[in-house]
């Protein structure tokens, strides 16, 4: 589905935007107005019109609180939020890069301001955990709590897209941080790593020191990457009480490899680096490989698609004890199918759902119609604990 741009990548991420406006995170008129001032394929022209865009409504936010205007100030602030988040979206590759640090610390901040103004209770996390808990305003006691990580790209206030739809049926949401993500990324120079089975235990254990989350009613969330690392994370954590994936993914390294053609075959040779450094001669291939390298921890391509080999759910899969929630969607380019194979490994107690263009959920994760998805994971999750 085209939205605005004839390229395809930039057009995706307006579409990443364009998916929040449910969330107020986004405005739909905003993001195409923001898109007109772009010129396809510059990346500086990108940073610039959502940075621009994003700085004006952060001053409108400040203003409309002088004036006593909470609710218009919120508003501006979360939506300044998401735009200083997609100006910094092709600066990733970087981690030293003004405009990367600029614009993420101005989105935090952003964000930060909104959390007082938010009609339930929002806190920072800290003490093993990075990143926010939502409980809903009329709750009381212990919660059913989403432990929600986000994938190669998000940053934990990304993730506050994805509240509203647990919030409005009482479960608490914990948007965070890991290695390779958002502050734990930017901020603390922790780089991605595959073995979250040493991971999310930890998550866990802080946030069930908090006394607003029941214990016995964590649900793992992980979307787009999240889908790959997630299970490996339930693999080593047996005190959830289910897991959600969207799109389920078995491992990423065959897929790229296949890309690769004759050069897959080199992988171990140090010969070959020129091979590979030359990739980032293309374009195309240069603005896709450089950001994940960074998040990485990498400066070699090379070293890249080996690190990639290790990202796999193949030997742990049947380890996974918690009823799970696996999707898919046929238009996904990213999952290609995996979502299927990595439910047919599982071992648990499981339900599989692949989303369909039809329905209005195309792409990626459900690309602009997210309350698709949340609406049948909820309707799983809610007969689940019942």
């Amino acid at each position: 589905m085209k939205l605005y741009f004839d390229d395809q990548d930039f057009d995706g991420q307006l579409q990443r935007s364009v998916g929040k406006a449910d969330s107020g995170l986004a405005n739909v008129g905003e993001c195409l107005a923001i898109a007109e001032q772009i010129t396809p394929g510059d990346r500086d022209s990108w940073y610039r019109a959502w940075s621009d865009f994003a700085t004006h409504l952060a001053e409108q936010g400040q203003a409309a609180l002088a004036a006593g205007h909470r609710v218009s100030a919120r508003s501006a602030w979360l939506r300044a939020a998401e735009y200083f988040r997609q100006a910094f979206f092709y600066h990733r590759d970087n981690l030293d890069g003004e405009e990367l640090k600029v614009a993420y610390s101005s989105s935090v901040k952003a964000f930060r301001d909104a959390l007082p103004l938010l009609d339930h209770h929002a806190e920072v996390l800290s003490g093993g955990l990075s990143g926010y808990l939502f409980t809903p305003g009329r709750a009381d006691g212990q919660l059913p709590v989403l432990l929600h990580i986000g994938g190669y790209d998000n940053t934990a206030e990304e993730l506050y897209d994805s509240a509203g739809p647990a919030l409005e049926r009482g479960y608490g949401f914990a948007a965070v941080d890991g290695p390779g993500q958002g502050s734990v990324l930017y901020d603390q120079r922790i780089p991605m790593r595959p073995d979250w089975e040493a991971v999310v235990p930890g998550m866990v254990d802080a946030l069930i020191k908090h006394p607003r989350v029941d214990p016995s009613r964590i649900v793992l969330v992980g979307r787009s990457f999240g889908g790959l690392i997630a299970p490996r994370g339930a693999s080593g954590e047996h005190r959830l009480a289910a897991m959600i994936v969207d799109p389920g993914q078995l491992e990423m390294g065959s897929a790229v490899m296949s890309r690769l053609g004759d050069l897959s075959q080199h992988l171990d040779d140090p010969a070959a680096d020129a091979q590979f450094e030359a990739l980032l001669n293309i374009p195309a291939l240069r603005a896709f490989l450089a950001p994940r390298m960074a998040t990485h921890g990498l400066t070699s391509v090379r070293g890249y698609f080996r690190d990639l080999l290790r990202y796999t759910n193949a030997d742990t899969a049947s380890a996974i004890t918690c009823p799970s929630y696996v999707t898919d969607n046929e238009t996904d380019t990213v999952s290609v199918g995996q979502g299927k194979v990595l439910f047919d490994r599982l071992t648990c107690p499981k339900e599989f759902r692949l989303f369909t263009k039809a329905e209005g959920a195309e792409g990626h994760c459900e690309g602009m119609a997210p309350i698709i998805f949340w609406t049948a994971a909820f309707d799983w999750l809610d007969d689940l604990l019942a």
